[in-house]
C-alpha cells in the first residue's frame, strides 16, 4: 500500500527547500522578534497584566502585536533518564517569575526545512497568546503542529521564510481567542511501542499523544488565569496534527477536555498504509529490531540500556522517512500511533470507534487542499507513460491497475504529473479526511467540511494548492498575499474563530454560508470551497473518494 504523506511531510519540506533553490531553513528557536508581522515585544499599556499565576508558578508575558504572548511554559517534567518513554509527569513548581523570550527547542528530530536538528529532550513546553486586556471566559484554541509525528515544533516558520507559522496573535487580537501551541515528543521518543514498556506500567507507544493530552489537562488547570474558558476548548491541527486531533476525538481518556475539533488535511480512520492502524503487538517486531540495532537486545534490561543511549545514537538509528526524487522508501521500522488496547490511548481501530459512535460528540470541522499530492512528487520525473506507470507501481503495489483506471492521464488533459499527484493526494489526505468526516457525521457529530483552493505563495507554479498551503491563511497571516488572499485569510480566520466560539463556523457578514456536511444515501454531500469565490461544492470528488473507501474497507 502507498506510504502515507502525513508521515513523510517533513522530508518533503526538505525536498521543497532544494527544489525551489533554498538551503534548509534554520529555525531561530522562535525569537520573540520573529512574530508573523515582525513586531517585537513591548511593555504593554498601563494596567495590562503581564504576570499570570499558574498552579506551578507565575509566568510573565511580552506584548507582541497588541496581545500578550507567554512563551516556553513547562507543562511536564523533562522526559529524560528514567522518564524517557514514560507518561508525562506534571511539572515541578517554581516561585520566581518565569519570563521567557524565546520558544523551547524542538523535541529531538533530524534537521529539515521545517525545523533544525534537535537533540534536546527537555522540550515539553507550551505557549499562550491572549488579548492584551485579560478577557473573561474567552474561547480557547489548542494547536498541534504537523510534521509526521517525527518532526516540527510550535516554533516552526513557513518554509523558506522567517515568518512564524503558528502565530496566535491574530486569533487573539481580532477575535478575543486564547491560543495555545505546544511541543510534544516525536518519532522514537514519542511513539515507541516496545513490548517491555507495558510490563513496567509505561505506555505501549503513543507517548506523544499523552503529551498532547497533558497539555489539555494543563489548560483545564490553568487557562482561566489567562482569561480562557476551560469549558470551551477547540483542538486543531494540520497533517499529523490533524490526524492527532482525530485520535483525540476517538480517545475515551480525553472525555471533557475539549468541546470542538478541527482537522486540516488528515483523518484517523485510515492508517499509514491506507488500511488498519498497527496494534502495539503488531508494531513490536519493528521495535525489537530497532532495539537490536542499538545493541540493547541482549541486555538484561533492554529498556534501561535504551534509556542509557544518547539522543544522537537513537536518532542515528531511527530510520525516519526521507524519500528523494519522489521515490517511496520503506523503513524496517516506523514510529507512529498504535492501537494500544483497553485502557490505552486508542483502545480499538479509530474507524471502529467512530462507527460504533464511541467518540466525543463534539462539532467537527475537517477539510483538505485541492492539490495535496503535489508536495510529495516535487522532484519526481513524471513526463511519460513509463514514468506514470513506474510511479503508480511503486506507490500503489497490489492495486496499481485499479488506480490507473481511476486516474488515467486523459482525465488531466494528458498531464501524467497531475494524474499521479491527484492519486497520491486523494489516496490518504483528501479522501482519508473525507472518510473521517463521513464516519463522524454518521456517528451524529455536527460536521463541516471544506476544500481549500488558493495556490501556496511559497512557490505557486510548483506547488499549486499543495499540502500545508492553507495554514497561514487559517492563522490570519498569509505569506505574500494578494488582495484575494488577504480577504480569504480574513474570512478563514473568522470562520475558525467563530467555530471555536459556538461550534458553527457561520457568522454575520460571512462571504458565504457554510453548509453542514450531511452525506445522503448515495454518498452525495455539500461543502464549502475556500477561495475568492466561496462556492458551495456538491458531490466533490464523489467517485474518487468512493473508490478509495472501497480500498480502505478491503485493507488488512
Amino acid at each position: 500500500m502507498p506510504t502515507h504523506p502525513v508521515r513523510t511531510v517533513l522530508a518533503l519540506f526538505s525536498m521543497l527547500a532544494h527544489v525551489v533553490g533554498f538551503a534548509a531553513m534554520l529555525l531561530a528557536c522562535g525569537s520573540s522578534s520573529s512574530s508573523g508581522n515582525g513586531a517585537g515585544p513591548d511593555s504593554g499599556a498601563p494596567g495590562v497584566e503581564l504576570t499570570v499565576p499558574t498552579l506551578e508558578g507565575p509566568v510573565q508575558a511580552d506584548v507582541v502585536g497588541g496581545v500578550r504572548r507567554f512563551l516556553k511554559i513547562p507543562y511536564a517534567k523533562p522526559p529524560v533518564g528514567p522518564l524517557r518513554w514514560k507518561a508525562p509527569v506534571k511539572s515541578d513548581p517554581w516561585t520566581a517569575v518565569r519570563h521567557e523570550t524565546t520558544f523551547a527547542s524542538p523535541c529531538p528530530q533530524s534537521a529539515s526545512a521545517q525545523a533544525p536538528q534537535s537533540t534536546d529532550e527537555d522540550c515539553l513546553y507550551l505557549n499562550v497568546w491572549t488579548p492584551e486586556q485579560t478577557p473573561a471566559n474567552a474561547p480557547v484554541m489548542v494547536w498541534f503542529h504537523g510534521g509526521g509525528n517525527f518532526s516540527g515544533s510550535a516554533a516552526d516558520t513557513v518554509p523558506t521564510t522567517k515568518q512564524l507559522w503558528y502565530d496566535g496573535q491574530f486569533f487573539a487580537s481580532r477575535h478575543g481567542v486564547v491560543v495555545v501551541t505546544t511541543n510534544y515528543r516525536l518519532g522514537p521518543f514519542g511513539f515507541f511501542a516496545h513490548p517491555a514498556l507495558a510490563a513496567e506500567g509505561s505506555p505501549s507507544g503513543n507517548q506523544g499523544m499523552l503529551d498532547q493530552r497533558r497539555v489539555l489537562q494543563w489548560v483545564q488547570e490553568n487557562i482561566a488565569a489567562f482569561g480562557g474558558d476551560k469549558t470551551n476548548v477547540t483542538i486543531f491541527g494540520e497533517s499529523a496534527g490533524s490526524s492527532d486531533v482525530c485520535y483525540h476525538v476517538a480517545s475515551p481518556g480525553d472525555s471533557g477536555l475539549f468541546q470542538r475539533a478541527i482537522s486540516e488535511s488528515g483523518g484517523c480512520t485510515i492508517s499509514i498504509d491506507v488500511g488498519r492502524d498497527p496494534t502495539a503487538a503488531g508494531a513490536a517486531p519493528g521495535m525489537l529490531a530497532f532495539t537490536k540495532a542499538l545493541g540493547c537486545d541482549t541486555a538484561d534490561d533492554p529498556l534501561a540500556c535504551l534509556r542509557g543511549k544518547s539522543v544522537d545514537d537513537i536518532m542515528a538509528n531511527a530510520q525516519q522517512p526521507s524519500p528523494t526524487s519522489g521515490d517511496v522508501t520503506p523503513a524496517p521500522w516506523a514510529f507512529g500511533v498504535v492501537v494500544d488496547g483497553e485502557g490505552g490511548f486508542v483502545p480499538d481501530q479509530a474507524r471502529k470507534l467512530f462507527d460504533q459512535g464511541a467518540v466525543a460528540k463534539v462539532p467537527y470541522l475537517l477539510g483538505s487542499n485541492n492539490d495535496e499530492g503535489m508536495l510529495f512528487i516535487l522532484s519526481a520525473t513524471i513526463a511519460t507513460q513509463a514514468d506514470y506507470d513506474a510511479q503508480l507501481a511503486s506507490r500503489f503495489p497490489g492495486i496499481t491497475d485499479a488506480v490507473a483506471a481511476q486516474y488515467p492521464p486523459s482525465r488531466f488533459d494528458g498531464d501524467f504529473r497531475a494524474a499521479v499527484a491527484r492519486a497520491v493526494g486523494d489516496s490518504s489526505l483528501g479522501c482519508g479526511t473525507d472518510d473521517t468526516a463521513r464516519r463522524a457525521a454518521k456517528a451524529g457529530l455536527p460536521v463541516y467540511t471544506y476544500n481549500f483552493d488558493i495556490p501556496w505563495s511559497v512557490a505557486p507554479d510548483l506547488l499549486h494548492v499543495s499540502h500545508a498551503s492553507e495554514m497561514s491563511h487559517v492563522f490570519g497571516n498569509p505569506y505574500k498575499p494578494t488582495g484575494d488572499d488577504a480577504a480569504v485569510s480574513k474570512a478563514m480566520n473568522t470562520y475558525w474563530a467563530t467555530f471555536a466560539k459556538s461550534g458553527d463556523p457561520n457568522y454575520p457578514g460571512a462571504p458565504a454560508t457554510w453548509p453542514q456536511f450531511q452525506p445522503d444515501e448515495s454518498g452525495g454531500d455539500v461543502r464549502l470551497q475556500l477561495d475568492s469565490g466561496f462556492e458551495t461544492l456538491a458531490d466533490f470528488r464523489k467517485d474518487d473518494c468512493a473508490f478509495w473507501r472501497g480500498i480502505y474497507d478491503k485493507a488488512d
